[in-house]
């Protein structure tokens, strides 16, 4: 891990030479798969994002579309002028300065670059640039990080077409000039895999680590523990979370992205032990 740089997100440093930072996640899409994590109005937005914020999450990333599995939740699609429109109504309703970073969770260039221009600081891209090529040009303009995120169009079917991917959205932004220490990775834990994937991959951590950037790493509450414990339902998951998220970053994880700030605080920590003994 000697030789993967830090990533300044507006001020807050990310690899491995620093704390494991925690992400909380707020969603701005009624739709998404974890009810509890979902702000569907600007006064839902402050509260939860306060209660983020005291409960120590060093990142927000808030997303205005659900990206869970349609063939796991029934997830349906929305336009991109609703994502805006979420987008705008809630960053536009608080001072973003007073926050830890934000990042946006989108896809569209559209809505990232409305995001942008309202302070976020960060572009999360689910697509790794593969969605919206316009992406790519804007976080290169802009000079912000960006998460690229393992996508293979389908869900992947293995750890290899995972790191395929990811080096592929590597080469897309070198190509358009997006600064390599501006970049995270993100393995994509879930997002309609088969089960044994996701746990191949957290195994392999190790590989995803190799890529030379900080890794994010977000298991919350997410299909395939709820396949390994027998749990369908989301808001039984919080266990298994916090003991993979523990083990991620055991495994090399500088970025935790999860729905339970507070608890998932205790487990970096553990993680933090365990990868330091």
């Amino acid at each position: 891990m000697n030789n993967i740089l830090s990533v300044k997100i507006d001020g807050l440093l990310v690899g491995p030479s620093n704390p494991v930072r925690v992400m909380s996640v707020i969603n701005l899409s009624s739709e998404s798969f974890y009810k509890r994590s979902i702000a569907d109005s600007p006064e839902m937005f402050h509260k939860m994002i306060d209660t983020a914020v005291k409960e120590g999450a060093d990142i927000i990333d808030i997303g205005a579309a659900s990206s869970a599995p349609k063939e796991i939740y029934g997830t349906p699609e929305i336009s991109i002028e609703r994502e805006l429109e979420r987008v705008n109504k809630s960053l536009s309703s608080i001072d973003v300065s007073k926050y830890p970073p934000i990042s946006i969770d989108t896809t569209s260039s559209r809505v990232a670059e409305a995001a942008l221009d309202l302070g976020v600081s960060m572009v999360n891209d689910i697509s790794g640039l593969h969605a919206d090529v316009e992406i790519a040009s804007l976080v290169a303009d802009r000079g912000v990080p960006i998460v690229l995120m393992a996508n293979c169009g389908t869900p992947c079917g293995s750890v290899q077409a995972s790191l395929n991917s990811l080096k592929e959205s590597l080469a897309i932004a070198g190509e358009v000039g997006i600064e390599s220490e501006r970049i995270l990775i993100d393995p994509g834990i879930g997002f309609g895999k088969p089960p044994e994937v996701d746990i191949a991959i957290l195994n392999d951590l190790n590989r995803f680590v190799g890529l030379n950037h900080p890794l994010l790493v977000g298991v919350s509450r997410k299909a395939f523990i709820g396949h390994v414990l027998g749990q369908p339902n989301p808001e039984d998951r919080l266990i298994g979370s916090l003991i993979l998220s523990a083990f991620a970053v055991m495994r090399g994880a500088s970025v935790i992205r999860t729905h339970d700030v507070r608890e998932t605080k205790v487990a970096v920590q553990i993680g933090e032990s365990l990868r330091g003994s």
